[in-house]
């Protein structure tokens, strides 16, 4: 036997920015600088994952990285996520809004990350229709196949009320993404509850490998400023089942995969198989499965079942596929 294997999450190049568990208090009437955590410098183009904790009873916070907006919420609770930055050196500043209640900002954490197959657009004020690809090519354990696609919006009308919009709604001064076309509902969506004060909105989609994607914003409003990225690449997860690989490799052979948190620590679910022509649910349709959280190890040696008859699954939006291998016979 030859074991192939491929550190997909490229740790060598991965590093921690800002790790503070202070908690920082603002209580001054209206916007301003609950904590600004200096700068980050960054000498290519990278994803930084963020996560830090707010605690307040009412009034508003936002994360801002260098000239453009990341997130916007306006109740306590712990929040994450990843944003694609460009090159240079950026100031990580958190912002709130005193209303009476006194924010609190606490354990801050923001880092640099990379992953293999990766493609990306930089935080940037929105202009115009973004076009990304993920290109083609044969891993360890076959060919790619599918993508996940992250893409984190902040969006605010000038003396107004930013909202974003699923399909089918027409809200007041809305803000929808089309992808391919099509308009998508949000993940996540933290509207702007106030006058001026921003909102905040996640979409994470699995799309195919080696096929440009195209990313459009809809303003309903010229007064709405919307901040964008997008980051791409098989080996992070979304909430839904995706297939990174199409499974390639020689029968008897045993597959291995390592799954690890990224911005949060989800359960995180891979599995074998293929749902059938009349499912009885997943312990019937697959022929492997694993979940948990941390890190999560499977392995599954395809002695019976037949390898280019069934499908590579894995889910946890949050998490990333940070290592694969084929012990090959």
């Amino acid at each position: 036997m030859v074991l192939l294997a491929e550190q997909t999450r490229q740790l060598a190049s991965e590093s921690s920015l800002i790790d503070d568990a202070t908690a920082y208090n603002y209580s001054t009437v209206g916007w301003g600088t609950v904590k600004n955590y200096g700068n980050i410098t960054l000498a290519a183009a990278a994803l930084v994952a963020w996560r830090f904790q707010v605690a307040f009873s009412y009034g508003w916070v936002r994360l801002k990285i260098g000239s453009y907006y990341v997130f916007a919420r306006d109740s306590s609770g712990t929040y994450s996520g990843v944003s694609y930055v460009a090159a240079g050196t950026h100031a990580v500043i958190v912002e709130g809004y005193y209303n009476g209640s006194t924010i609190t900002v606490s354990n801050f954490k923001l880092g640099k990350v990379s992953f293999a197959d990766a493609a990306g657009s930089t935080l940037n004020a929105y202009s115009s229709t973004i076009n990304l690809t993920v290109a083609n090519r044969t891993t360890a354990i076959g060919a790619l196949k599918n993508a996940v696609f992250i893409v984190r919006c902040f969006a605010i009308t000038s003396s107004g009320q930013a909202n974003f919009e699923n399909v089918g709604e027409t809200l007041t001064n809305g803000v929808s993404l089309s992808v391919d076309g099509a308009q998508i509902n949000w993940v996540e969506r933290y509207q702007d509850t106030g006058t001026n004060n921003g909102a905040s909105a996640l979409y994470a989609v699995s799309l195919s490998a080696g096929s440009s994607h195209s990313f459009a914003i809809t303003k309903r409003s010229g007064a709405t400023a919307v901040h964008i990225s997008i980051y791409a690449s098989p080996w992070l997860l979304c909430g839904s089942d995706h297939e990174p690989v199409t499974l390639d490799f020689p029968q008897n052979s045993t597959l291995y995969l390592l799954l690890e948190p990224l911005d949060a620590n989800p359960t995180k679910t891979v599995k074998v198989g293929k749902k059938h022509a009349v499912s009885f649910g997943d312990a019937a349709d697959y022929y492997s499965t694993s979940s948990g959280t941390g890190l999560l190890s499977f392995s599954y040696r395809f002695e019976v079942v037949q390898v280019d008859t069934v499908t590579l699954y894995a889910s946890g939006l949050g998490a990333c596929i940070s290592h694969i291998g084929v012990d090959a016979v």
